[in-house]
C-alpha cells in the first residue's frame, strides 16, 4: 500500500513512482499542504542552477507568482522581480528565451512560454492526475487547510492549539433581529469555520443586548400587554410585539409640530412621563438584583435563547456559548471604573461619570461619552470593557474578533482605548473588531420571520419546477430549506464585508449559473456520477490516467491545485467572496467535464430506440472509468471543503440540477 503523501517520505514515495527525483532541499514545508508548492520547488531548483541568472534560490522563489487563470499557465517567473542590475526590460525579454531555452526537461511541466518578460510554465497533464490525486486523497476534508497555522508552536505541535473566540451574531432582546444581526451571523460563522479549518481552537459566542433600558421597557410592557399563554404559543415574537407596544406609547411617532400623524394615536404627555419614570425605576430594581423583575427578564432570556438555537439550527450554525450584557459582573464594573478613575480619565459630569475620549487619546473623531448616568444605570462601553476583561480570565484566549457592523466602529474604537488607558495593552493586541457595512431590505423582525420568508419564496420556486409530489414531505422540506440557506449565502458572501447593500428577497430564486443552489446542485450531480461508476464496478479497476490528459480534465485539475492558495489568502484577508469566487470557477470548469443532465437521457433514449448504443462511459475501459471515478471523487472533495468553510449545506438530494446550463434550473 502507498504510503500517505502527507509526510515528506510519502511525499518522495509518490515522487519516486513517478520517476522524479525527491522533493528539493530548498523546498518549503507548505508543500505538505500546498500542492502547486511541489512543482515551484522543482522550477526553483531549476532556475538556481543556471548561471545565466546567477540568483539565489529565495531571490527566485520571491520571483515566481501562481496564476489562477489557467490560460495564462501555471506559475511564472516574472524577471524584473530578480533585481538584475543594469538589465532594460529589452535585455529582460531576451534573457527569458535564453532561461527557456536552458530549462532541462522535466515530466512535471511542458515546454516554457515567453510572455514579453515573463516566462509562463504549465504543469504536464500527464503528471497532473498521477501527483495531484492521491494527494488531495490522502488529505480529504483536511485538503486546502494548513493546520499549523493554529499551533502556538508549530515546531512542536504538543504546545497546543491557540484560542480564538469569535463573537457574532449578538442580537437585541428587546428589538429583535436586523439585517446587521444576520450579516453579521453568516460572517461571523465562516470567520469561525476559517480559523478552525487552519487549526484554531474556537469559541463561538453571542453576547446578546440584553441589558439596559430597553429590557426594562420591555418587562414593564409585558405587564400591561403580554400573555403567558401567547409567550408560550409564539415564544420571543411575543415579546417583539409587547415591546413595540410599550415603545409605541413610549416615543409617540409624530410630525415636526408635534402633533401625530393621520389615523395615529399618539401617547399623552403624562401618559408619555409616567412609562419612562417606570422604566427607569424598573431597571434600578433590576441592577439591583430585584426578584420579580429579574425571574421575568430570565424567563424571557430563556426563550430568546431556545427560540434563537432553533432558527440557527435551520442555518447550521450553532454557538458554544449564549452571553450577554447582563452576565457582566458588577465587580468586574466597579474594577474598570477604578482602574480608570486611578488614571484620571473619569470625569463627573452632572452627577453623571464621562470620559472625554478626544482630550485622552487625541482622536478627534472620538466625544464625550457617558459610561454611569446619573441613576447609576451602567452604559454599554463600560459593560463591553469589562466583559473583555471576564473572557480573558475565563478562556484565556488568544485572539478575540468582533464581528459586528461598523457602526460600531466609534463604539470599539472607545472600548480599545479604554483598555489601553488602563495600561491593558497586553489584552488590547489581542482584539480585532472586524467591521462590515449595514444590511437593509428583510422583511421580518425574528429569524424565525425572515427564514420563512425566504423559505416560502424558494419552495414557491422550487414547486414550480417540480410537482410537489416528487418528493416526500420531510425531504422536501429539507432540501427547501438547504436551497434557501444555499441561496441566502451565495447573495451575502458575494461582495466585500465593507460593502453595504439592499437584501432582495426576489434575487434569492434567480437561479443563475453563479447561484448557492447551483453550487449545491453541482456538489449533488457529482455524487451522483460517483454512484452510477460504483454500480458499474468502477473502483475494482485499475486507474489509467490517460483519459484525464484532454485540455478540458487538465484544466479541472489545475484548479483543483489552487484551492490551498485561495485559502491561504482568504485567511489573511477575511473576505469570504474571494472563496465563493475560486468556487464559481471550479463549478464552470467543472461542467466541460461533466457529462450534461440531457446528454445521458438523449442516450438512453437512443438506446431504447436502436438496442446497441451504448454511453460514453459504457464504451470507456475500466481502467478509465476508474480515472473519472477518481476525478470526480476529488472534485467533489475539493468543491466541499470550500462549501463547508462558507457554511453551505452541501446537497439538494432527490433534485434534479443542471449546473451545466447557462440558464441554470433547479
Amino acid at each position: 500500500m502507498a504510503s500517505p503523501t502527507d509526510t515528506v517520505a510519502g511525499l518522495n514515495a509518490l515522487l519516486h513512482g513517478l520517476s522524479l527525483e525527491p522533493m528539493p532541499e530548498s523546498a518549503s514545508p507548505t508543500a505538505l499542504t500546498r500542492p502547486v508548492e511541489i512543482w515551484r520547488s522543482y522550477l526553483v531548483e531549476f532556475l538556481s542552477k543556471l548561471t545565466i541568472l546567477n540568483c539565489d534560490a529565495s531571490t527566485i522563489r520571491e520571483a515566481i507568482a501562481s496564476t489562477t487563470e489557467t490560460s495564462l499557465g501555471d506559475l511564472t517567473l516574472i524577471l524584473p522581480r530578480l533585481k538584475l542590475k543594469n538589465v532594460d526590460n529589452k535585455a529582460l525579454n531576451k534573457l527569458a528565451f535564453s532561461v527557456a531555452a536552458q530549462l532541462p526537461f522535466s515530466s512535471l511541466f511542458l515546454a516554457p512560454r515567453v510572455d514579453d518578460i515573463q516566462l509562463r510554465m504549465k504543469f504536464s497533464p500527464d503528471t497532473l492526475p498521477r501527483l495531484l490525486l492521491p494527494y488531495i486523497a490522502d488529505r480529504k476534508s483536511a485538503y486546502g487547510f494548513d493546520l499549523s497555522q493554529g499551533l502556538r508552536d508549530p515546531k512542536e505541535p504538543k504546545k497546543g492549539k491557540k484560542k480564538v473566540i469569535i463573537e457574532f451574531s449578538s442580537p437585541n432582546l428587546a428589538t429583535g433581529f436586523s439585517g446587521n444581526n444576520l450579516r453579521s451571523t453568516l460572517l461571523g460563522n465562516f470567520i469561525a469555520n476559517l480559523y478552525e479549518a487552519m487549526g484554531w481552537e474556537v469559541v463561538r459566542l453571542n453576547y446578546l443586548a440584553d441589558w439596559g433600558k430597553h429590557i426594562a421597557l420591555l418587562v414593564g410592557g409585558y405587564k400591561r400587554f403580554g400573555s403567558e399563554k401567547k409567550l408560550q404559543q409564539e415564544g420571543s415574537i411575543h415579546l417583539l410585539d409587547v415591546y413595540a407596544q410599550m415603545e409605541g406609547l413610549f416615543k409617540p411617532v409624530q410630525d415636526p409640530k408635534g402633533k401625530a400623524k393621520q389615523g395615529e394615536k399618539c401617547a399623552s404627555p403624562v401618559e408619555d412621563k409616567t412609562i419612562g419614570v417606570e422604566r427607569d425605576e424598573t431597571f434600578k430594581r433590576m441592577e439591583g438584583g430585584d426578584g420579580e423583575a429579574m425571574k421575568l427578564f430570565h424567563h424571557f432570556r430563556d426563550i430568546t435563547i431556545e427560540d434563537l438555537r432553533v432558527e440557527y439550527q435551520r442555518l447550521g450554525i450553532g454557538f458554544d456559548e449564549f452571553s450577554g450584557e447582563s452576565q457582566v459582573r458588577p465587580s468586574t464594573i466597579t474594577k474598570v471604573e477604578n482602574a480608570l478613575q486611578e488614571k484620571g480619565i473619569l470625569k463627573e459630569s452632572n452627577g453623571s461619570w464621562v470620559i472625554d475620549w478626544a482630550k485622552h487619546t487625541g482622536k478627534k473623531g472620538l466625544s464625550t461619552q457617558t459610561i454611569r448616568g446619573r441613576d447609576g444605570a451602567t452604559r454599554y462601553p463600560l459593560r463591553d470593557v469589562a466583559a473583555a476583561l471576564e473572557r480573558e480570565e475565563k478562556f484565556t484566549f488568544d485572539k478575540m474578533v468582533y464581528v459586528t457592523s461598523s457602526a460600531q466602529d466609534s463604539h470599539f474604537q472607545q472600548v480599545f482605548s479604554a483598555l489601553e488607558l488602563m495600561g491593558r495593552r497586553d489584552l488590547l493586541e489581542k482584539l480585532q473588531h472586524m467591521s462590515f457595512g449595514a444590511m437593509q431590505g428583510l422583511e421580518g423582525n425574528s429569524l424565525r420571520e425572515i427564514l420563512d420568508n425566504c423559505e416560502a419564496r424558494m419552495r414557491d420556486a422550487m414547486n414550480m419546477e417540480h410537482d410537489e409530489d416528487d418528493v416526500d414531505g420531510s425531504a422536501a422540506e429539507r432540501i427547501t430549506n438547504n436551497a434557501m440557506v444555499g441561496a441566502l449565502l451565495a447573495q451575502e458572501l458575494s461582495r466585500k464585508k465593507s460593502h453595504s447593500y439592499t437584501f432582495e428577497l426576489k434575487k434569492l430564486t434567480s437561479f443563475s449559473s453563479h447561484s448557492g443552489p447551483m453550487l449545491q446542485g453541482c456538489h449533488t450531480r457529482l455524487t451522483a456520477l460517483i454512484n452510477e461508476l460504483r454500480t458499474e464496478g468502477a473502483e475494482t479497476s485499475e486507474i489509467d490516467y490517460a483519459g484525464l490528459k484532454d485540455p478540458d480534465c487538465a484544466n479541472l485539475l489545475r484548479v483543483m491545485a489552487q484551492f490551498p492558495d485561495v485559502v491561504v489568502a482568504v485567511y489573511k484577508s477575511a473576505e469570504p467572496h474571494s472563496l465563493l469566487g475560486y468556487l464559481y470557477r471550479l463549478m464552470d470548469t467543472l461542467s466541460l467535464v461533466v457529462p450534461h443532465p440531457d446528454e445521458e437521457d438523449d442516450e438512453e433514449d437512443d438506446e431504447d430506440e436502436q438496442g446497441s448504443v451504448q454511453t460514453v462511459q459504457q464504451e470507456s475501459s475500466g481502467g478509465e472509468k476508474k480515472a473519472r471515478l477518481v476525478l470526480y471523487q476529488n472534485a467533489r472533495q475539493v468543491l466541499g471543503n470550500g462549501m463547508k468553510l462558507l457554511g453551505f449545506p452541501l446537497d439538494l438530494q432527490d433534485v434534479v440540477v443542471d449546473f451545466t446550463s447557462d440558464s441554470a434550473r433547479l
